[in-house]
């Protein structure tokens, strides 16, 4: 039984020691011209390349399968050096193709290391074990050698480059618009090397013009940004957050889809003077929590517009809504089958009434918007507290979950229920309006911590009906 079991725990004290010696030392230093930057190969954060950019965030993307992450991280920067590359003369076809031969070099010493890393980790592994056959210590070095070796070919075989058009990114919630604009446009857009790297050069002088005031910037992309919030909950902290996604991201319009009070009593209306602040239009479809004090409440503030049942225009968007059963009561409990079956139907009539499709489609209770999935590019919904967002070829159906952390609800359960809004990103085109990408936004409740995941649509409107 003993010998059997060495047989076991020789090849696995020889893929932890490999496994260990590479999280330890697996990174090398090298110089992009005006970049210093540390690369590393790890087994945490398996099938992501994280781009971190101290002390603002990091950005990051599925683009691989395996156990393996990829870090790049960007230790120092040479201003001068880099403006030196932006300009157009002889010498930047030779800075250009220095850079490559620079990160090539770095690859190529990267996967050394880490081969020679699997191997001496498998060797001490075997030592750790109290192996003294020379025989056993060196099947233990072979052994961490070729598990990083089949670990570096499955990510090198599954690599892709354009999983970076749906990036996520965490850190300072300021930085977020030009760190994920940064790499969208340096990694996802441009097809030759030369591009490649000035594209990229633009974007990091750029961002470390603006690192130590960490400024308001644009992304520069789409021309109309609506804001989708949900489930507020009369929590005061949810509305500092939105005041920041606003002026952060250049919002333009607000989109909430219910539950904005708690109980839906006249103390809570006073909470309500807030959204005057925002200073851009705030529509809102009534969910299950308000009631016809909060709704009358509401009706009085100028940017707000209460979508009770029916189709408004607001910022070139047509949108079709229609409000919570419950909320024509003073009573807050979830309608059942039958009210939502009736409001469905009224909702259905109202979009068959209307001239043309409706560019977005809100409703509180996802048992109303989920039969409408498919009636619209966008459909909007909150109640159940659950963030998601679902495609189908023409259409996104989108939970924000809740944006104010479920509110004095939060308090009834241990689990950490983030903040979460979603930042729908549209083009006008010539065919209208078109939604580009959203940007997910979620907040910590505990920790205060920021997190954004992007997700494109080039496909939303070639099966929509009618096209």
């Amino acid at each position: 039984m003993r010998k059997y079991l060495r047989y076991v725990s020789l090849p696995l004290f020889a893929v932890v020691g490999a496994l260990v010696f590479l999280n330890l030392f697996a990174q090398v230093s090298f110089r992009l011209e005006a970049l210093q930057a540390g690369f590393s190969v790890q087994t945490f954060n398996g099938g992501y390349t994280i781009l971190e950019v101290p002390p603002v965030g990091e950005v990051r993307a599925f683009t691989h399968k395996g156990p393996l992450g990829v870090r790049i991280s960007l230790e120092n920067v040479d201003p001068d050096r880099l403006k030196k590359f932006l300009a157009d003369g002889p010498e930047q076809n030779l800075m250009i193709a220095a850079a490559k031969e620079a990160l090539n070099q770095a690859v190529r010493r990267l996967i050394i290391l880490s081969l020679g890393l699997g191997a001496a980790g498998g060797l001490f592994g075997l030592i750790v074990m109290q192996s003294r056959k020379w025989k056993e210590i060196l099947l233990g070095g072979l052994i961490g050698l070729t598990t990083v070796m089949v670990l570096l070919f499955g990510t090198y075989q599954t690599y892709d480059i354009n999983k970076f058009q749906n990036p996520e990114y965490d850190g300072v919630l300021k930085a977020a618009p030009w760190m994920i604009g940064l790499v969208g446009e340096s990694f996802s857009t441009v097809n030759t090397w030369s591009k490649q790297m000035r594209g990229m050069a633009n974007n990091l002088y750029g961002l470390f013009q603006r690192v130590e005031s960490l400024q308001t910037v644009s992304t520069g992309e789409g021309d109309l940004k609506v804001l989708h919030v949900s489930d507020i909950h009369n929590n005061p902290a949810a509305f500092n957050f939105i005041d920041q996604v606003v002026k952060t991201f250049n919002v333009n319009m607000i989109i909430d889809s219910g539950d904005l009070s708690d109980f839906g009593t006249p103390l809570e209306a006073a909470s309500l003077e807030r959204i005057k602040e925002f200073n851009i239009p705030y529509v809102i479809t009534p969910g299950n929590h308000e009631t016809p004090v909060i709704v009358g409440e509401l009706k009085k503030l100028s940017n707000v517009t209460v979508l009770e049942e029916g189709v408004i225009e607001a910022n070139g968007l047509k949108i079709t809504g229609i409000r919570d059963p419950s909320s024509l009561k003073n009573d807050w409990k979830s309608p059942d089958k039958a009210e939502i079956d009736r409001f469905s139907q009224r909702l259905d009539k109202i979009i068959r009434g209307s001239s043309g499709q409706p560019d977005i489609i809100v409703a509180h209770n996802p048992g109303i918007a989920e039969l409408f999935w498919g009636r619209a590019p966008v459909v909007l919904t909150g109640h159940n507290h659950r963030y998601g967002i679902k495609e189908q070829p023409a259409s996104i159906f989108i939970n924000a979950g809740t944006s104010g952390a479920s509110g004095i609800g939060a308090l009834r359960t241990p689990k950490e229920i983030p903040y979460t809004f979603v930042l729908l990103h549209f083009d006008r085109t010539g065919d209208g309006i078109r939604l580009k990408y959203t940007d997910t936004i979620r907040i910590s409740n505990v920790q205060s911590g920021y997190s954004l995941e992007r997700k494109i649509y080039p496909e939303l409107y070639n099966k929509l009906p009618g096209n």
